[in-house]
This record gives C-alpha cells, structure tokens and sequence, in this order.
C-alpha cells in the first residue's frame, strides 16, 4: 500500500535533506532537477531552498523567460523560467513544478522553475562525461548514471552572472 505525504511533509523532509546534505564533505550530493526534457544536477551549496511556486507579478518589457517577480518571506525575487532560458520550451507550471532559490552568496534574489525535482543524486557514482562544444556557459559537465540517463551540471555562479541572465529587458 502506497503512504501518501501531504505537500508540507514532502517539503519538510526534502528541506530537512538538502540541509543535512549540505553539510557532508565527504560525499558530493546534488539535486536532481527535471528542467524541460533534460535532468539536471544543482549542487546543494549552490540553492537555499527549493519551494512550491506562489502568485508572482510579470515584469513589463521583460523577456519570455522572466516571468516575474515574487515576495517570498518579505525578499523579492525574480522568477526565471530555466527551460525557456536555455532556450526550451517554457515550463508549465502544476503541482510538480518547483522554485531553486538561489543562495544568497551569490548576491542576486533569483528564483529558477523547474518542471520537478527529481532527489539527491551523487556525482560520485556516476561516469564523467565530457562537456561537447555546443553547450552553453552554465552547464560545467555532463554525467551518465547507471540507468544511462545523462545529467547536464548547472554552473549557478556562470548562470548568474552571465550577461543574458543580467539582461532581462527587451
């Protein structure tokens, strides 16, 4: 019999995960995202908290992936549809749909959606690929697990601060 976990609950405990993962250092734990078609890996450091999506308002003159500015705990923060900034289709949001909030060493107060996420994943127990030439500033490496799904790393450092993601008008 399968155990239903109410919303909160799943909150609580992925909340309380990414908290205890974050201060392992022997073991290199990411998130695992679903972003568009693609899985993504984000290191733990890297977010301060992954939440469901509240009301935000859109930003005139922005771009398609800005969707727009949200108060979260009284901080605003703008909403970045992650897929439609690397150039996918947009995220349609629903009840899997999730918010990466960025961590705060990084000094901007930016929210990415996710289409889901998809758990703890370790780097260390996946073979490294090489990143092809193709692909954008912000994916630093490529990983296969032992299904041979392939997992694009996000660089959330590279993602911030490159000129695309600070242009956000048209």
């Amino acid at each position: 019999m399968s155990k239903r976990v109410s919303l909160k609950q799943f909150q609580q405990d992925l909340s309380a995960r990414l908290q205890d993962a974050s201060t392992r250092t022997s073991l290199a734990t990411s998130l695992g995202v679903r972003v568009g078609d693609e899985n993504w890996l984000v290191e733990l450091g890297n977010i301060s908290e992954v939440i469901a999506p509240g009301p935000w308002v859109r930003v005139p003159l922005a771009k398609a992936w800005l969707l727009g500015v949200a108060n979260i705990r009284g901080k605003l923060y703008s909403v970045v549809d992650l897929s439609a900034f690397s150039g996918h289709a947009t995220v349609t949001p629903g009840p899997d749909t999730r918010l990466l909030l960025v961590h705060s060493r990084f000094a901007v107060n930016a929210a990415l959606l996710v289409d889901r996420t998809l758990g703890l994943r370790s780097t260390e127990q996946a073979s490294h690929k090489e990143t092809s030439a193709s692909d954008t500033e912000w994916i630093s490496r490529h990983y296969r697990d032992d299904q041979d799904a392939f997992w694009k790393v996000l660089d959330m450092g590279a993602l911030v601060s490159h000129p695309a993601f600070l242009q956000a008008g048209i």
